[in-house]
Parts: C-alpha cells; structure tokens; sequence
C-alpha cells in the first residue's frame, strides 16, 4: 500500500507543474478572447469539482489520495478513481502543450 500511495503521490508532484503552467496560459487564453468554456472537464467526467482551471481538479485528486492515507482500509473504487482522474489529467494537460504549441 505504502509504493502505491508513493507512486500517486509522484503522479501528483509531476502534473503540479504542468496544471499550474496550463492554469497560466488559460488564463492569458481568456483575456485575450479565446478559451470561453465553463469548465475544463465535462461534468461526467468523473470529478466532483467544476473549474475552467485545472488546479481544483488536481486538488480533489489529492483530497482522495490523503483520504486513502488516512483510511484503515483499502478502497479499490476510490483506487480506480483517483488512477482515472490522474490518467485524464496527464492526457488533457499533453494535449493543451500540444494545441498550444501548434
């Protein structure tokens, strides 16, 4: 269990960085017109949280992760969750780098 959370826990600290770069050309995005979404995930996406930035994102990632910590037991649900959102997460902010550099 201790490798596991480890590795999330990893899986966290790389897409830190990237969210907040993303959150940061979002942002110039908007005020210069463009990127007029609500959010940045659709609602059945499997997150709780709704942002047109991907920092809450990444912290309810990280609410559940320290949640799995903190538990006695070992949850596979919240597991397959947490392994979908950090999966959706990597996959979105590579393809903003990617529209973003063409």
């Amino acid at each position: 269990m201790d490798t596991l959370l480890q590795q999330l826990d990893e899986n966290l600290k790389e897409l830190y960085r990237k969210a907040l770069d993303a959150d940061a050309i979002l942002e110039q995005l908007q005020q210069q017109g463009q990127a007029k979404y609500q959010a940045v995930f659709a609602k059945d996406a499997g997150f709780k949280v709704e942002s047109n930035r991907f920092m809450p994102y990444l912290a309810e990632t990280a609410e559940q992760i320290a949640a799995m910590r903190h538990s006695q037991q070992f949850n596979t649900a919240t597991l397959q969750r947490v392994v979908q959102q950090l999966q959706l997460l990597h996959k979105t902010l590579a393809e903003l780098r990617i529209a973003v550099k063409a």
